[in-house]
């Protein structure tokens, strides 16, 4: 094979890697303006998140727009600065997977030692974006029971979801035939991601690659309509799951799975009739992450 031959193999390998990738993370993106309302250029904007205190900085263009991207879903804090102003800062931001939000900022005059906080303040507004669907968000992963500590399970929460799949294999480690998900009436043409990377399995059919432990979960977000060019590769709606990256505390998670007949209560059925419950033993699995 020529060298040409392997050159043309190796860009089209490339371009097949940068269009199998698909963005999990968040886009902030603003404006910046004086007191009447002109455009201030150059002004400082850092965003920083809260749980890891990384920090992404940023500046304004000619028209005082600023973008910043390739945010981790979590909590950030906003600060604007320009000579001449008061600095202003917007805390307890919330930035969700995929989300493409927008925050302006409206200086005032002032020395630049002073600063104006904004604390509370309506949820922000995706105007970059047309997709439509539901967050999963990081207090229904924690709190809301799991048959099975299945974080996908939790994707009925969204209307227009439904599962029409086995409940059987609702199982921890599981990943076969639990792709049944009919997302506004596609069944199994959905496509799942794992922090942007797909997560459709290549055998069988319905499977998902690897279902990820609960704990591991940090949020994830179903879109049922996708209008964004990066989406495309099926005919039914996106599970974009994100993964938790750490935080500044070492923490952990210990936790047992298991499925015992008799700690199960009697049905009702049986309970209206006077009859004892009925089932075997089942086998137990138990599990601990620290």
């Amino acid at each position: 094979m020529g060298n040409c031959c392997r050159f043309a193999l190796l860009a089209l390998s490339l371009a097949a890697g940068i269009v199998w990738a698909q963005e999990f993370r968040a886009t902030l993106t603003g404006r910046v303006v004086d007191p009447s309302d002109a455009p201030i250029m150059g002004a400082s904007v850092t965003v920083k998140n809260e749980g890891t205190n990384v920090a992404y900085p940023a500046k304004t263009d000619s028209r005082g727009n600023y973008t910043v991207t390739f945010l981790p879903p979590g909590e950030y804090s906003v600060t604007a600065s320009a000579p001449g102003f008061r600095a202003a800062m917007r805390s307890g931001l919330p930035l969700s997977v995929a989300q493409a939000a927008t925050h302006d900022f409206k200086f005032e005059i002032g020395p630049v030692t002073q600063e104006v906080t904004v604390s509370a303040e309506a949820p922000l507004l995706e105007q970059t974006n047309g997709d439509r669907g539901g967050l999963i968000d990081a207090e229904a992963v924690t709190e809301y029971p799991l048959n099975g500590r299945n974080p996908f399970m939790l994707s009925m929460l969204v209307p227009g979801v439904d599962y029409n799949g086995e409940l059987v294999y609702q199982r921890p480690f599981d990943n076969g035939a639990i792709a049944r998900w009919n997302i506004n009436g596609s069944n199994a043409n959905n496509e799942f991601l794992l922090d942007g990377a797909p997560n459709n399995a290549q055998a069988g059919t319905n499977n998902i690659a690897y279902v990820p432990p609960v704990d591991s979960v940090a949020e994830f977000k179903i879109q049922t309509n996708s209008y964004d060019a990066q989406y495309g590769k099926s005919a039914g709606g996106i599970v974009n799951v994100a993964l938790k990256s750490g935080g500044n505390r070492v923490h952990g998670t210990v936790y047992e799975f298991a499925r015992r007949n008799a700690l199960d209560t009697n049905s009702f059925q049986n309970n209206s009739r006077g009859a004892p419950k009925e089932g075997h033993y089942t086998a137990a699995h138990n599990s601990r992450d620290i």
